[in-house]
């Protein structure tokens, strides 16, 4: 869907050969520096390239599909439908896939001098629910950097004060959250961002921004009240612009453990 210009083929390209790896498990044919490693939902997992590729061979993704980019630099975020088999294991057949369980995920690569540095992937899975409808309503094109990074980060702005007035939205926008439809129309999607739910959102941290094309991309630590707790949540959020409005949004998160 969105990318960037100019270099932007290369870091896709790269990043791909992990994605295929996946489904594959041919861990050796991922392009990755011997320092690579993976951060999963906020912690990092694992470092080095042979202890990454150790757990891509047993890796139980059966399908992944319907990848939507957004590339700026030598980073791509890509946000795509993972189906999880896990009965599967190293070498081992893919069940039917009626035991497939369905899972969203948003990953961030950092690409440098043709391999994979870092992998930053947030995850959730969402059994016994059908997959969502993503309509394109409007047609895309390049946006002006500027401005689709100052929509998008008034939307993420408002998710802590509260204030969703000066979100620029289209009327028919839609929000999709961890696969789950969470908004449609501006506003329906203002009304839920001003809801009392909200009000549990404390403030956000780490934020790492990504724009090219008509996309932007977000990764975050969203801080959240929950009754004399504050839970640490790690979200990616994809969003689309067009005309300098907010056509799509996408969030993937899970919280941080351990």
């Amino acid at each position: 869907m969105s990318s960037g210009t100019g270099g932007a083929v290369e870091p896709i390209a790269v990043a791909r050969t992990y994605l295929d790896a996946l489904v594959s498990h041919d861990a050796d044919a991922v392009l990755l520096a011997d320092h690579a490693r993976r951060i999963d939902n906020g912690r990092v997992t694992v470092e080095g390239a042979d202890a990454l590729r150790a757990i891509i061979r047993r890796e139980p993704a059966a399908r992944t599909d319907t990848f939507r980019w957004v590339v700026d630099g030598d980073q791509a975020v890509t946000f795509y439908d993972l189906d999880a088999d896990l009965t599967r294991g190293d070498g081992d057949a893919l069940g039917p896939p009626e035991q497939w369980i369905p899972a969203y995920i948003g990953e961030r690569f950092q690409v440098r001098d043709g391999q994979i540095e870092e992998i930053e992937v947030v995850y959730t899975a969402r059994p016994n629910h059908p997959r969502p409808e993503r309509p394109e309503r409007h047609r895309g094109g390049d946006e002006p950097r500027d401005q689709v990074l100052a929509a998008a980060r008034a939307y993420v702005a408002s998710l802590v004060s509260h204030d969703p007035s000066q979100v620029p939205l289209h009327d028919d926008v839609w929000r999709i959250e961890n696969g789950a439809p969470s908004g449609e129309g501006a506003d329906a999607l203002r009304a839920a961002l001003a809801s009392d739910v909200m009000h549990t959102i404390q403030g956000i941290e780490d934020e790492r921004w990504l724009a090219g094309g008509d996309g932007a991309a977000v990764l975050y630590t969203l801080l959240a009240r929950v009754g004399d707790d504050t839970m640490r949540m790690r979200i990616a959020e994809r969003f689309r612009v067009v005309d300098g409005k907010l056509a799509e949004i996408e969030a993937v998160f899970a919280p941080i453990t351990g």
